[in-house]
Formats: C-alpha cells, sequence, structure tokens
C-alpha cells in the first residue's frame, strides 16, 4: 500500500536545502558581528606595517583590557597617547598609534576606520578630548563597549598578524 507518510513528509521537508530567504539578507548584524567584521578588517589592513611594530602591537592590544581594568579607559588612553608621540621609527610608538586608530574606530564607527591623525599634538589632543567630554554615564558606556569590542582584537590579533607565530618567538 503507497499511501502517504507524514513522517518522511516532514523529514523531508526538514532536510531540503532551502534556499535563504530575502529578509535574511538584509537583516542587521547584531554588535558582536559588527565587532567582529570590524576587527578583521582592520587587522587585515595592518599587513604593510614592520614586524616590530606588529610585535608591538601584539603586545598592547593583549595588555590593554587590563590596564583599562586597572586604571581607568581615559588613564589607558592617555598612556597609548603619550607613548604614540615618539617619533615615527620608534616601533612601540607606531603600534601606540594603531592601537589609538583602533579605538576611536570602536567608539565612532561612523568613521568607517579613517585613522586619527596621531602624528601631531592636536590629533592626540582629539582623542583624549572626545574622552573628557562624555558625560559619566558615557564614560562608563564607552569603557564596557571598548573592553567588549576588544575581546575580538585580542583574539583575532595572534592569527591575523601571525599566522605563523614567528613574531612571539624570542630573538637572541
Amino acid at each position: 500500500m503507497t499511501g502517504f507518510d507524514p513522517f518522511a513528509a516532514a523529514l523531508n521537508n526538514m532536510t531540503a536545502a532551502k534556499p535563504p530567504s530575502a529578509a535574511a539578507e538584509q537583516r542587521p548584524l547584531t554588535r558582536a558581528q559588527a565587532d567582529l567584521k570590524q576587527a578583521v578588517e582592520l587587522l587585515e589592513a595592518m599587513n604593510t606595517v614592520s614586524d616590530g611594530v606588529k610585535r608591538n602591537y601584539l603586545r598592547r592590544v593583549k595588555d590593554f583590557p587590563a590596564l583599562v581594568m586597572q586604571v581607568g579607559l581615559a588613564q589607558a588612553v592617555a598612556f597609548s597617547v603619550e607613548k604614540a608621540g615618539k617619533s615615527d621609527d620608534d616601533d612601540r610608538g607606531g603600534a601606540h598609534r594603531l592601537l589609538l586608530n583602533h579605538l576611536y574606530a570602536v567608539w565612532r564607527p561612523e568613521t568607517q576606520g579613517q585613522p586619527v591623525q596621531l602624528d601631531d599634538g592636536k590629533g592626540r589632543e582629539h582623542v583624549l578630548k572626545f574622552l573628557q567630554d562624555l558625560s559619566t554615564a558615557e564614560y562608563r558606556h564607552l569603557t564596557r563597549r571598548t573592553l567588549s569590542a576588544w575581546v575580538y582584537f585580542r583574539r583575532l590579533s595572534e592569527s591575523v598578524l601571525d599566522p605563523d607565530g614567528k613574531l612571539g618567538e624570542e630573538r637572541p
């Protein structure tokens, strides 16, 4: 007897490949997905940077959340602003400039990752002024926002910047 088997029909419906709906393509990214995408884009854009700057950036990106939790966001940023003011030949200064640009991209996504000109004092003051103009509630929110987005920078930095593991090795 060949009758209709509802169980088999239901199983076929569940396992059949369905084309994605138009609504699924237009669904906005969650904040975590947007942070992940932004981190990958900004880290991949560092491919032209020297190995010394990458090595220093890897150290800075790992230590930054602990520094924020110990001394606060403004003080951690002020530390990086001071170190970013070093000469362009300094690998540490370059790493701090990149870190500050990545922070600013997290804070101001409408800038589309365009770097803040940190080479002069005016650009560095711009980053600090941005933090100073925030209310207490906005500052606390920005601190939480920075730490939540920084998870992706921290996790992905090593795999994107140093996939072979050569930068983390101790040099004689």
